[in-house]
């Protein structure tokens, strides 16, 4: 319980816009792969780059948890669904949940994105999130805001993918003192010399600085095996993903040089 606390401390003194909303990104893959979403090819990647979405096809749905450090106190859940539009057009809707009584935060999200060329796809988010700190017994504040998330990939030679994504570029502001939530860049490079084999190399700057992510994915018939790195601080990825009649389950796990690991799971169904 006293670490429950110590951890609800470190939250309260970054709030309310720097910490807010930061590791909410639940593709299983994705993170297993070094935290690599940027370049994402499915909706689970949407939140980490609303681009992602256009690569696939027909509909899809997915759930995920994720348990920093190994603690249900902190447990964040999710779920991302996707659907054609028109042309070459795709939707998606997503929510994110993390917290208990104490703090929590919430996130909504609509994503459209489409193939502008047979090899680039570009994508928006608009996304309403809410946090809310407790004392405990009673409700001690809460505030809402609107932002916007946007990004695109483009496929090079087949084999080699680039992509960027930006989150809340217009630095969208939350509660009464109008603190500024986190905006952010990714940017990657990826090369897939056989179908399910990929390497990933991305970079992302926020608030903390820059940090380095990388990620490889092997395919060994229906399991496929991940693992990834990543910096500041420097944590070991691991993960495997396993398909069957459309159903996809997944599990990653993340290193912390001074805590416990941080484990993710989640299902999708792609149909």
């Amino acid at each position: 319980m006293s670490r429950r606390y110590v951890v609800l401390l470190t939250l309260l003194a970054c709030m309310p816009a720097s910490a807010a909303f930061e590791e909410l990104e639940l593709g299983v893959a994705d993170q297993a792969m070094g935290g690599t979403g940027v370049l994402g090819s499915d909706p689970a990647s949407a939140f980490s780059n609303p681009a992602s979405v256009a690569w696939s096809s027909g509909y899809g749905a997915s759930a995920a948890g994720r348990l920093p450090f190994t603690s249900t106190d902190f447990l964040t859940s999710g779920a991302d669904v996707s659907a054609p539009l028109s042309g070459a057009w795709r939707a998606s809707a997503g929510a994110r949940f993390f917290g208990f009584s104490e703090y929590s935060e919430q996130v909504v999200y609509l994503t459209a994105a489409g193939m502008l060329t047979r090899e680039m796809s570009f994508g928006i988010q608009p996304v309403l999130a809410r946090v809310s700190i407790g004392d405990g017994a009673s409700e001690y504040g809460s505030a809402s805001a609107v932002s916007v998330n946007a990004g695109f990939s483009v496929d090079i030679y087949e084999r080699w993918r680039i992509a960027a994504a930006v989150r809340n570029p217009f630095e969208s502001r939350i509660g009464q003192s109008g603190e500024r939530m986190q905006r952010r860049l990714d940017v990657g490079i990826g090369y897939e010399p056989a179908a399910g084999m990929v390497s990933r190399l991305a970079l992302s700057r926020d608030y903390r600085g820059m940090r380095i992510h990388a990620g490889q994915s092997l395919p060994l018939g229906p399991l496929t095996v991940l693992a990834g790195v990543k910096s500041d601080p420097v944590s070991i990825c691991a993960g495997f993903a396993v398909e069957i009649s459309g159903v996809r389950f997944e599990y990653a796990v993340e290193t912390h040089a001074a805590l416990d690991p941080t484990h993710t799971a989640g299902a999708g169904y792609a149909f």
